[in-house]
């Protein structure tokens, strides 16, 4: 059960940087999410083996990030047509509110490296993958999008955790269709800073 340990350190890296917030939330976020990688690579050294980067995983991992923005956009058209989230307008601009903390281009490369990448390679990579193979594929895909949502509950925010728990499932299962993680990590570290600085949805 050494991974509840792993899972327990993410909670205190997310409380710390959506709730404390001792320093600036980009720096932080990078830190916490290259110690999740360190964590992932040091159990599972073969997620990025070369014979794993192939032109289907990689056309996969673009095309899956366009499909996974577009379905935000649909989903802000929805929530701004019926109202299904009160306030959603500003639960969804507070989850932009960091954007001003650092330039945007540099806000674009940290989500692109080390963050995106280091979180699908914690929570798939390492989490879903351990799961999968000590239970079942399914349930290892409903473990992990359970703690990557509930990760972030601190934030007190409806929409940051509907968002959480989408991509979560959306992630989780392009990493159960290919069997590894070249695309479902391209395709959130693309995602990332599109939907967060270069086309954000508000």
């Amino acid at each position: 059960m050494r991974y509840l340990i792993f899972v327990a350190l993410a909670f205190v890296l997310w409380f710390v940087m959506f709730v404390l917030k001792p320093l600036n939330f980009w720096v932080m976020m990078a830190f916490s999410t290259s110690v999740l990688y360190a964590i992932s690579i040091l159990y599972y050294r073969d997620q990025l083996n070369r014979e794993n980067f192939k032109v289907t995983e990689i056309l996969i991992g673009i095309s899956s990030a366009v499909v996974l923005y577009l379905i935000f956009c649909f989903g802000k058209f929805i929530l701004d047509k019926y109202g299904i989230i009160p306030n959603h307008n500003q639960n969804i601009s507070s989850v932009y509110a960091n954007r001003e903390a650092l330039p945007s281009w540099m806000v674009a490369l940290l989500l692109f490296f080390p963050i995106g990448f280091g979180e699908e390679m914690f929570w798939r990579g390492y989490l879903q993958r351990l799961l999968s193979n000590k239970y079942n594929k399914w349930i290892g895909l409903f473990i992990t999008v359970f703690f990557y949502t509930a990760v972030h509950i601190p934030t007190m925010n409806p929409i940051l955790l509907l968002a959480s728990f989408l991509v979560g499932v959306y992630w989780g299962l392009i990493f159960l269709w290919r069997g590894n993680i070249i695309a479902a990590v391209i395709s959130h570290m693309l995602w990332d800073p599109f939907i967060f600085v270069i086309f954000p949805i508000k």
